[in-house]
């Protein structure tokens, strides 16, 4: 899978952009966030260059369907004390702990496995691919937040703003266990940096800490950005994670 592995290439650059960079304290988060969201710019150029194609196996590898990400977001958590936290992010250690506190103990684990460059983790959010790294301690995806599909070639574009929608797009097919070759990506190089808006997640509140050290989303609005989420009224993540393409 040839394209696969471009796209694992491209991910990669985040890691060696990671760990060159001059990262601020982690309590410094705005200025930590800056940093990281540098270092994942050129990703964000390539993947929103190129696209996935998805084929149906029993018509012999046909394509039925293009993927091209118009507005991808970052994710990014490190494991350990002291270090930055993105508490709304899935696959971490610390979500893991605190939303139920016996979770390793019980599966005689100390922690997760970091997922592999390139792994598809669908969540309730949508389906995100992630680039994690086990030597620097981090958790990092992206999540399709916004795409076209092309449905039938030659025919106009469906502009979806639903990431869920993803499910029925990308994994139509399932995901088989004996042949994973249902999906690949085609490389269309890097769209230039001045042709990508960056601004905040999409409903993802700002986190702060309680007294008791605990992360909580913040509901004190006074004066700054917000959104309202299930009856409530949360702080904007002032982090600009989101990059889209500049319509």
């Amino acid at each position: 899978m040839k394209g696969i592995s471009e796209l694992k290439a491209r991910l990669q650059v985040f890691y060696s952009n990671r760990k060159i960079a001059i990262l601020p304290s982690a309590d410094e988060r705005e200025e930590y966030a800056k940093v990281i969201g540098d270092c994942f710019m050129p990703c964000a150029q390539s993947i929103l260059a190129g696209f996935f194609t998805v084929t149906n196996q029993e018509g012999g590898g046909m394509v039925i369907r293009e993927i091209h990400p118009t507005a991808i977001e970052l994710y990014y958590h490190e494991e350990g004390d002291e270090r930055f936290k993105d508490p709304i992010m899935y696959h971490t250690d610390d979500r893991k702990k605190a939303e139920h506190p016996d979770f390793f103990q019980k599966r005689g684990i100390n922690s997760i496995p970091y997922f592999p460059v390139g792994s598809i983790h669908p969540h309730t959010s949508g389906i995100d691919i992630t680039f994690e790294n086990p030597e620097l301690m981090y958790r990092a995806s992206f999540l399709i937040r916004e795409y076209n599909v092309v449905y039938v070639k030659g025919e106009p574009p469906v502009k979806v703003k639903n990431s869920t929608e993803i499910y029925d797009d990308m994994l139509i097919q399932g995901i088989p266990l004996e042949d994973s070759d249902w999906m690949e990506w085609h490389d269309g190089g890097m769209i230039d940096e001045k042709n990508i808006e960056r601004c905040g997640r999409r409903n993802v509140a700002e986190f702060v800490k309680n007294k008791s050290g605990e992360w909580r989303k913040n509901t004190d609005i006074v004066g700054r950005d917000h959104f309202t989420l299930g009856g409530v009224q949360y702080v904007k993540c002032p982090f600009k994670w989101q990059f889209r393409i500049r319509q």
